[in-house]
Protein backbone atom coordinates (compact mmCIF):
# COMPACT_ATOMS: atom_id res chain seq x y z
CA UNK A 1 0.00 0.00 0.00
CA UNK A 2 1.39 3.61 -0.42
CA UNK A 3 1.94 5.45 2.29
CA UNK A 4 3.80 7.88 4.17
CA UNK A 5 4.48 9.36 7.17
CA UNK A 6 3.53 12.81 8.87
CA UNK A 7 4.55 14.07 12.44
CA UNK A 8 1.86 16.95 13.77
CA UNK A 9 2.19 18.93 16.68
CA UNK A 10 -1.05 19.46 18.43
CA UNK A 11 -3.24 21.08 16.20
CA UNK A 12 -7.76 22.10 16.51
CA UNK A 13 -10.34 21.23 14.93
CA UNK A 14 -13.54 23.13 14.14
CA UNK A 15 -16.73 22.30 12.52
CA UNK A 16 -19.27 20.01 13.60
CA UNK A 17 -20.23 17.36 15.59
CA UNK A 18 -22.24 14.22 15.94
CA UNK A 19 -22.12 11.53 19.29
CA UNK A 20 -22.96 7.98 17.60
CA UNK A 21 -21.95 4.32 18.65
CA UNK A 22 -20.06 1.70 16.96
CA UNK A 23 -22.60 -0.59 18.81
CA UNK A 24 -24.54 -2.35 15.95
CA UNK A 25 -22.83 -0.65 13.29
CA UNK A 26 -24.95 2.30 13.86
CA UNK A 27 -21.67 4.73 13.36
CA UNK A 28 -21.37 3.44 9.63
CA UNK A 29 -25.02 4.87 9.03
CA UNK A 30 -24.70 7.99 11.56
CA UNK A 31 -21.29 9.28 9.35
CA UNK A 32 -22.58 9.02 6.11
CA UNK A 33 -25.81 10.49 7.21
CA UNK A 34 -24.20 13.36 8.55
CA UNK A 35 -22.30 14.57 5.94
CA UNK A 36 -24.93 14.54 3.47
CA UNK A 37 -27.23 16.54 6.00
CA UNK A 38 -24.26 19.37 6.30
CA UNK A 39 -23.58 19.46 2.65
CA UNK A 40 -27.45 19.43 1.80
CA UNK A 41 -27.52 22.70 4.73
CA UNK A 42 -23.87 24.04 3.04
CA UNK A 43 -22.10 23.87 5.98
CA UNK A 44 -19.41 22.06 4.72
CA UNK A 45 -18.76 25.79 3.05
CA UNK A 46 -18.72 27.59 6.24
CA UNK A 47 -15.26 25.30 7.01
CA UNK A 48 -13.68 25.82 4.19
CA UNK A 49 -12.60 29.69 4.99
CA UNK A 50 -11.16 27.76 8.75
CA UNK A 51 -8.52 25.53 6.56
CA UNK A 52 -5.29 26.90 7.36
CA UNK A 53 -2.77 24.28 8.32
CA UNK A 54 -1.98 20.26 7.85
CA UNK A 55 -4.02 18.46 6.88
CA UNK A 56 -5.65 20.59 4.57
CA UNK A 57 -8.72 19.94 3.15
CA UNK A 58 -12.11 18.90 4.92
CA UNK A 59 -11.96 16.81 7.41
CA UNK A 60 -14.28 13.31 8.71
CA UNK A 61 -12.50 12.91 12.42
CA UNK A 62 -13.36 10.07 14.97
CA UNK A 63 -12.65 10.51 18.11
CA UNK A 64 -13.03 7.98 20.95
CA UNK A 65 -13.18 6.98 24.07
CA UNK A 66 -15.58 9.97 24.94
CA UNK A 67 -17.61 7.67 27.26
CA UNK A 68 -15.65 6.04 29.86
CA UNK A 69 -18.25 3.66 30.13
CA UNK A 70 -18.59 2.38 27.12
CA UNK A 71 -15.74 2.10 24.48
CA UNK A 72 -18.11 2.20 21.31
CA UNK A 73 -19.37 5.30 22.12
CA UNK A 74 -17.29 8.25 20.09
CA UNK A 75 -17.39 11.40 18.42
CA UNK A 76 -17.36 12.03 14.88
CA UNK A 77 -16.59 15.47 13.48
CA UNK A 78 -16.58 16.97 9.67
CA UNK A 79 -14.31 19.52 10.51
CA UNK A 80 -11.20 21.77 9.47
CA UNK A 81 -7.81 22.05 10.78
CA UNK A 82 -6.95 25.62 12.16
CA UNK A 83 -5.42 28.06 13.91
CA UNK A 84 -9.03 30.23 14.13
CA UNK A 85 -10.69 31.14 16.36
CA UNK A 86 -14.03 28.12 16.40
CA UNK A 87 -17.16 30.00 14.90
CA UNK A 88 -20.42 30.44 17.17
CA UNK A 89 -22.67 27.14 16.82
CA UNK A 90 -19.34 24.93 15.99
CA UNK A 91 -17.40 22.37 18.13
CA UNK A 92 -13.53 21.93 18.25
CA UNK A 93 -11.55 19.58 19.37
CA UNK A 94 -7.45 19.28 20.01
CA UNK A 95 -5.80 16.67 18.05
CA UNK A 96 -2.51 16.09 20.28
CA UNK A 97 0.88 15.76 18.95
CA UNK A 98 1.03 12.31 16.72
CA UNK A 99 2.85 10.59 14.44
CA UNK A 100 0.47 9.36 11.19
CA UNK A 101 0.59 6.78 8.85
CA UNK A 102 -1.41 8.62 5.50
CA UNK A 103 -2.91 6.72 3.09
CA UNK A 104 -3.35 8.27 -0.36
CA UNK A 105 -7.20 6.80 -1.80
CA UNK A 106 -10.32 8.38 -3.39
CA UNK A 107 -13.75 8.76 -1.92
CA UNK A 108 -14.81 5.46 -4.08
CA UNK A 109 -12.40 3.23 -2.45
CA UNK A 110 -11.89 4.99 1.00
CA UNK A 111 -13.79 2.52 2.75
CA UNK A 112 -12.15 -0.49 1.29
CA UNK A 113 -8.39 1.38 1.82
CA UNK A 114 -9.73 2.13 5.38
CA UNK A 115 -10.03 -2.31 6.14
CA UNK A 116 -6.90 -2.65 4.06
CA UNK A 117 -4.72 -0.59 6.78
CA UNK A 118 -6.03 -2.87 9.78
CA UNK A 119 -6.24 -6.43 8.01
CA UNK A 120 -2.88 -6.17 5.54
CA UNK A 121 -0.81 -3.26 6.02
CA UNK A 122 -0.59 -3.22 9.82
CA UNK A 123 0.55 -6.40 10.71
CA UNK A 124 3.78 -6.12 7.99
CA UNK A 125 4.27 -2.82 8.38
CA UNK A 126 7.67 -1.12 10.63
CA UNK A 127 4.61 0.60 12.78
CA UNK A 128 2.01 -0.19 15.39
CA UNK A 129 -2.10 1.33 14.93
CA UNK A 130 -2.13 3.34 17.93
CA UNK A 131 -5.87 2.70 17.60
CA UNK A 132 -7.33 -0.38 18.37
CA UNK A 133 -10.70 -2.64 18.78
CA UNK A 134 -12.15 -1.67 15.37
CA UNK A 135 -13.30 -5.09 14.83
CA UNK A 136 -15.19 -5.30 18.35
CA UNK A 137 -15.73 -1.93 18.06
CA UNK A 138 -14.80 -1.41 21.48
CA UNK A 139 -11.90 1.62 20.52
CA UNK A 140 -8.76 2.35 22.48
CA UNK A 141 -7.45 5.56 21.36
CA UNK A 142 -4.47 7.54 21.19
CA UNK A 143 -6.08 10.34 18.87
CA UNK A 144 -8.77 10.53 16.20
CA UNK A 145 -8.70 8.07 12.77
CA UNK A 146 -8.76 11.28 10.35
CA UNK A 147 -10.39 11.46 6.89
CA UNK A 148 -8.97 13.77 4.70
CA UNK A 149 -10.94 15.24 1.74
CA UNK A 150 -8.99 17.06 -0.77
CA UNK A 151 -9.66 18.60 -4.31
CA UNK A 152 -12.11 16.06 -6.37
CA UNK A 153 -12.28 13.00 -5.58
CA UNK A 154 -8.89 13.15 -3.46
CA UNK A 155 -8.96 11.15 -0.07
CA UNK A 156 -6.58 10.55 2.45
CA UNK A 157 -6.97 8.28 5.70
CA UNK A 158 -5.06 9.47 8.51
CA UNK A 159 -4.01 6.94 11.29
CA UNK A 160 -2.14 7.58 14.07
CA UNK A 161 0.98 4.87 15.01
CA UNK A 162 3.91 4.81 16.35
CA UNK A 163 7.14 2.43 15.13
CA UNK A 164 7.31 -1.04 16.09
CA UNK A 165 11.09 -0.20 17.22
CA UNK A 166 9.64 2.33 19.87
CA UNK A 167 8.02 -0.80 21.99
Amino acid sequence: MDYRIEKLETFKIAGFAIHSTNAWLKGMRDCPAFWKKIIKEEKNEQLVPLINRKPFGLLGASVYNVDSTDPKKFDYYIAAATTQETPAGMSDYTVPAMTWAVFPCTRKTSGKTQMAIVKNWAPTSDYILLNTGYASGKMTSAAPDLEVYGMGDDVEIWVPVKEKSEG
